[in-house]
């Protein structure tokens, strides 16, 4: 049986209606209709998200490793398609066209270093 779900991406939290009444000033941006089993499956690919982010930000600042070609950033951009990818398969009307309106999953699909000028670029 499908439960509704409050999902923020942004503190990596996924809330019921119960623990919803009891955070009245609760933050979330999409609306998730789930079972258990696709609750896990959301849950494990925050999970992940949230541990790509940490990872991306750390090694962010390395002033001679181009992020570009980089490996973690492609498995990052992989993560985070799958993760909007089931929020998308799972959400509410509303939520679906949030996610369309963000245009997050062309721009995840298509990377600007696929573009024209980075094609001599070494991978890093």
């Amino acid at each position: 049986m499908r439960k509704t779900y409050y999902v923020s991406v942004a503190s990596a939290t996924i809330e019921d209606n119960d623990m919803l009444a009891d955070q009245a000033n609760y933050a979330y941006e999409f609306v998730v209709k789930a079972n258990e089993e696709e609750l896990r499956n959301l849950r494990e690919l925050l999970d992940a998200y949230t541990t790509d982010m940490e990872k991306t930000f750390a090694r962010a600042p390395v002033p001679y490793k181009s992020a570009d070609h980089d490996a973690a950033t492609e498995e990052h951009n992989e993560r985070m398609l799958s993760l909007y990818s089931l929020l998308y398969q799972l959400g509410t009307l509303d939520t679906q066209k949030h996610i369309e309106r963000m245009g997050i999953m062309d721009k995840l699909r298509h990377p600007d270093y696929h573009h024209a000028g980075y094609e001599n670029e070494a991978n890093y």
